[in-house]
């Protein structure tokens, strides 16, 4: 993994790539150590997953490498590997969809994990925006966390507005607060005598990462609760791909128009406006005033078409030509079938506590400190989402595997 990394690295010139290999390993360490504090008898009744440990265990060198350097920044060496993006994107590509397993359950999982997840996304970002005037971009980012796929969900969107640096307080919040879920939610279900194909849909569809889905299904213990939270987690994950998309389109499209319209200003400039700009585009407003270049010059020095590009997220590609090939070239024996797919999401989540670890090394105590106010804005943005999601997912699955 490490080889592949740093050869990727190396072919975009990546700046201080030659020091890939060293932060790599301290990345990787901190990974393995997240696997297995997650992976112990004890700590695992807590549910504590290798999420949060690799979390706090970045946050912890992160503030550790602070108090021995004068500058705030990591090292060169390990700021190379802290590479959050790459990492949830190999992760996302190597969940492959086996055809033959979701088809006796896709309609149904369709049911619950597509018919409220796009409405209740879009209707959760305008609330956290207008209502608890969180800027628009974390918004969008903690509302399609907390309702398509976790830190996964979150790290596409941030990259399809070019805003990946916030991602990393929504994803931490998220993995924070997904631990209540895993162990209520099981205990729920058999209050209210579901049975477990109900249960293992309302796991997969409101619970927000796969391995916490896994975990809560795990916890209710039936083994059709966890086949069925497996693939409705699994069609859900497929919205990542088409919403990422849409995102990257609007957003280019949204950043032009105001570019436009700041650009019809020239000899006075609206306070609103300039506010707004400042929370929606990635270009410096100061910047720009001292060189007198119109935002809408910068913006289209490059077509629309080449900004959707930029912001396009790769990884649906990638995912593409994985499901195809998983679906052509593996062999057609059950068994094989099991055995690539279960290797493929083995690695998948060990690049996912990649992620977590370069999630962890971007936190910076007295940044947090310094914007407590945020943080409770997010904390209960997501405390609404997640609320709104358990109800409505837990009608749509009794609905779905009672009736239907």
């Amino acid at each position: 993994m490490g080889i592949l990394l740093w050869i990727a690295m190396a072919s975009i010139r990546a700046k201080g790539w030659q020091g890939y290999p060293l932060g790599y390993l301290v990345v990787f360490l901190l990974s393995l150590i997240s696997k297995m504090l997650a992976a112990n008898v004890q700590l695992k009744k807590a549910s504590l997953g290798d999420s949060i440990w690799a979390i706090i265990l970045g946050c912890v060198l992160r503030n550790l490498i602070a108090l021995k350097r004068s500058a705030q920044q990591l090292p060169p060496w390990l700021k190379v590997a802290q590479q959050t993006e790459l990492y949830i994107a190999v992760s996302l590509v190597l969940l492959c969809i086996d055809i033959s397993v979701l088809r006796p359950l896709a309609p149904r999982a369709l049911f619950v994990s597509w018919l409220d997840t796009p409405t209740l996304f879009m209707v959760v970002a305008f609330f956290g925006w207008r209502l608890l005037r969180i800027d628009m971009q974390t918004a969008i980012i903690m509302s399609g966390a907390t309702f398509i796929c976790g830190s996964s969900a979150a790290i596409a969107l941030g990259a399809s507005m070019g805003v990946p640096h916030k991602t990393e307080m929504p994803i931490a919040i998220i993995s924070i607060f997904t631990i209540p879920s895993i162990i209520a939610l099981p205990y729920v279900a058999r209050s209210m005598n579901f049975n477990p194909d109900v249960s293992g849909a309302w796991f997969g569809g409101c619970v927000d990462s796969t391995g916490a889905v896994i975990a809560a299904a795990s916890i209710y213990g039936d083994k059709e609760a966890v086949n069925t939270s497996a693939v409705v987690k699994m069609m859900q994950n497929i919205l990542i791909g088409p919403i990422s998309v849409m995102m990257a389109w609007g957003w280019t499209r949204y950043e032009l128009r105001t570019a436009d319209k700041y650009e019809q200003e020239p000899l006075r400039r609206d306070d609103h406006l300039v506010a707004e700009l400042n929370e929606t585009t990635d270009v410096s407003l100061e910047e720009i005033g001292a060189t007198k270049t119109p935002i809408s010059k910068l913006r289209k020095a490059e077509k629309p078409y080449i900004l959707l590009w930029k912001r396009f997220p790769k990884f649906v590609l990638g995912f593409i030509i994985t499901a195809v090939m998983f679906n052509t070239a593996v062999s057609g024996d059950p068994e094989v079938r099991t055995t690539v797919n279960n290797f493929c999401f083995y690695i998948s989540e060990w690049f996912s506590t990649l992620s977590f670890v370069s999630i962890g090394l971007g936190l910076h105590l007295n940044d947090m400190k310094k914007n407590l106010r945020d943080l409770g804005k997010l904390c209960t943005l997501y405390v609404v989402a997640q609320l709104v999601d358990i109800i409505i997912t837990a009608v749509l699955a009794f609905v779905a595997f009672t009736y239907m």
